[in-house]
């Protein structure tokens, strides 16, 4: 049949059955919404997660030395025990990785639990996310404040009682009020407030500015783990392409520290953020296979169906 002849009976037909072509054009339109709909919710799911995730939790191009794995998908309790049984990382951890690393990068530490805070008027805000770090945290993770300052690295070394808020926490407790040399207690220790984060936002519901940071020598880092205890070890290198090395120094410096034999495993993870998102990556994977079949067998379930209804009438 001549192309242009096949047009002109398509066409026919389009007007001879209107209402039959309204709902087969409103099924292909509504299947290939949906499928485009799908992707642009996985790819921004994704841009989610590389970006916020990985900036919240783990900082760009960050190296986190912890004693666990942060995401871990082990279901065998004995794997749990072993981790359980590996040493508590240290203070001094971080000043030999800072000591030996042979480029620029900055190094820090952090420790974090909930807690509650009181102002000195006596409001109360519970479940607030306590983290005693070093100075030099809240340059490795962008954090920037909005009233205020942060604590300095002489502050950190003498473990003075100074706090900063994050703008969740400090709008609660501090309402209509400046809360700049202001006090709040955590356990009853006071703390003088000398700054404020700016906002953050959320992340998967859970605000990150409902926060209060003070030094990891100070009263709150002994209140988070035990004396000398911290959770993670932070390295960022000046420059991202040292990233690979920085890891190679930093698993060595932690394996002599641990006296580990060659050939050992590690008592300890090295995490990026690249790394730990590999889960994502491969829900990702599935998503992106997954939606567009189902929305293919849609689409020709929808038009089998238009054919069989187009044929009996």
């Amino acid at each position: 049949m001549n192309p242009v002849e096949g047009v002109r009976l398509a066409l026919q037909q389009i007007r001879a059955q209107k209402l039959k072509s309204f709902f087969a054009v409103i099924g292909v339109v509504i299947g290939v919404m949906f499928l485009i709909t799908v992707v642009s919710v996985v790819e921004g799911l994704n841009t989610y997660m590389e970006e916020d995730f990985a900036g919240a939790i783990y900082g760009l191009n960050t190296l986190t030395v912890t004693r666990i794995p942060s995401v871990s998908f082990e279901s065998d309790p004995d794997i749990w025990r072993a981790y359980r049984r590996r040493p508590r990382l240290k203070f001094e951890d971080a000043d030999a990785i800072e000591a030996t690393l042979t480029m620029p990068a900055l190094v820090g530490v952090e420790s974090s639990s909930n807690g509650t805070l009181v102002s000195d008027r006596g409001i109360t805000v519970e479940n607030v996310w306590l983290t005693a770090a070093s100075a030099d945290l809240f340059r490795i993770r962008n954090m920037k404040v909005d009233q205020g300052r942060v604590f300095t690295a002489p502050e950190d070394r003498s473990g003075a009682n100074v706090i900063v808020l994050g703008a969740e926490a400090a709008d609660a407790l501090f309402p209509s009020l400046n809360p700049i040399g202001r006090t709040v207690k955590v356990n009853n220790v006071p703390f003088r407030v000398i700054g404020v984060l700016e906002k953050q936002g959320t992340l998967f519901g859970i605000s990150l500015d409902n926060r209060a940071m003070a030094p990891a020598r100070s009263a709150m880092g002994r209140m988070v783990n035990p004396h000398n205890v911290v959770d993670n070890i932070l390295v960022r290198p000046d420059d991202f392409r040292d990233m690979d090395a920085a890891h190679a120094e930093v698993e060595a410096t932690m394996r002599i520290r641990h006296r580990l034999r060659p050939g050992q495993d590690n008592d300890f993870a090295i995490e990026t953020a690249e790394e730990s998102l590999s889960f994502w990556d491969n829900i990702k994977q599935i998503l992106m296979v997954a939606f567009p079949m189902l929305v293919s067998i849609s689409l020709v379930v929808g038009g089998i169906v238009i054919m069989n209804i187009m044929l009996v009438s």
